[in-house]
């Protein structure tokens, strides 16, 4: 059956004959200031991050009643997990009586959260199961965690850290909801090893997830070994980028019946979740997914990365998932984010200068439209 990553595949054979990626109109110039500007940098917590809907997990994370994960956004401290009716929900972690955390846990599984300056305690759906020392406590309000709108679409969990917010994934998401459809996202296993990679401002950490133009120079002897450099196809939903890599056999596509493709082996494809979530992966046996979360400051932020498979990660698998987990690792840190990591310590002395994103950038332009308009005064 022909699908959007076959076009993918006939598009990028098109684009190695041609010897060109997909091309925006123009070059655009981003302003460098605009990466170490601390008051630019709280309008993108407070309008993006803070507003929008998030990819905080997916469905397989938190697969069984009471499996639960957490991370903090923009200062935001996020349990999800799936309640004893199925249902998964995003929480607060902060007890209603004095806002400790209620886990400190990075994934488990649990009846009961339990918070430990007073052992206050929480059932997976949230609600209130236990104060102690009630009848000396006297009258309060609180009936459960602060809950936070929360979705699960197509094997993914999106949130919103606005309370009152009313989640629109259909209108938010659009032609990506189709796309990461194809993933089978809710078929994947996770290995709960992560890793956790620090980097500078989230926006350059940002800008190398959705470039293809630098992965056969700056990782020229490790993932770029299978890959035709500079040869991408770049579908735009909103914010939202779907990228498509060449690899050497790319060209082959067209000698083969399409019904016989290995799409693994033909293409890459990255689909980067605006404002800060990459998909690498995910029509083979492997995915590895990245969140970027930004730091208490402009000039900080750390990466996430959780490595998925079609089966469990039990036996011999383990060390196949460690090896792989340990090879993005020192790509991302050693190349990457060592990279990056020198242009924000340059950002001071380009002052008031820019940067370009040539005609072959499309999804780096693409995410700092959407950043400018959506933290427009």
């Amino acid at each position: 059956m022909s699908t959007a990553f076959h076009d993918i595949v006939r598009r990028l054979a098109g684009n190695v004959a041609a010897g060109l990626p997909d091309l925006a109109d123009t070059p655009m110039k981003v302003p460098a200031a605009g990466y170490a500007d601390a008051e630019q940098f709280e309008r993108e917590l407070a309008t993006i991050f803070r507003r929008v809907p998030l990819l905080v997990a997916l469905s397989c994370d938190v697969r069984e009643p009471g499996e639960f994960i957490t991370l903090t956004i923009a200062g935001r401290p996020l349990l999800i997990v799936r309640g004893e009716d199925g249902v998964v929900r995003a929480f607060l972690n902060a007890c209603r009586h004095r806002g400790a955390r209620v886990t400190e846990e990075a994934c488990g599984s649990t009846r009961r959260f339990t918070c430990p300056y007073h052992f206050w305690t929480y059932d997976t759906q949230g609600a209130l199961a236990g104060v102690t020392g009630r009848d000396s406590f006297g009258e309060f309000d609180a009936t459960g965690l602060v809950e936070l709108p929360c979705e699960e679409r197509v094997g993914a969990v999106f949130a919103s850290l606005d309370r009152d917010a009313e989640l629109d994934l259909d209108g938010w998401l659009g032609g990506m909801l189709d796309s990461l459809a194809l993933l089978r996202l809710d078929d994947l296993h996770p290995y709960r090893v992560t890793t956790m990679l620090a980097s500078p401002n989230w926006k350059l950490a940002a800008d190398g997830y959705v470039d293809g133009y630098h992965i056969g120079y700056l990782h020229r002897d490790s993932i770029g070994t299978r890959s035709i450099t500079n040869r991408n196809t770049y579908d735009l939903f909103g914010p939202h980028v779907r990228v498509g890599f060449a690899t050497k056999a790319t060209p082959t596509a067209t000698e083969t019946p399409e019904d016989s493709w290995d799409l693994n082996t033909l293409c890459s494809i990255v689909h980067y979740v605006f404002p800060n979530v990459s998909i690498a992966g995910g029509i083979g046996d492997a995915l590895m997914l990245s969140k970027l979360l930004p730091g208490p400051t402009v000039d900080r932020s750390v990466t996430i990365q959780h490595q998925y498979f079609r089966e469990p990660v039990v036996g011999d698998r383990v060390a196949v998932a460690e090896e792989r987990r340990r090879i993005y690792e020192a790509v991302v840190r050693d190349e990457d984010y060592a990279t990056i990591g020198a242009i924000g310590d340059a950002l001071e002395g380009i002052g008031d200068g820019h940067f370009t994103f040539g005609r072959n950038e499309s999804g780096n332009q693409n995410i700092h439209r959407h950043i400018a308009r959506l933290t427009a005064r």
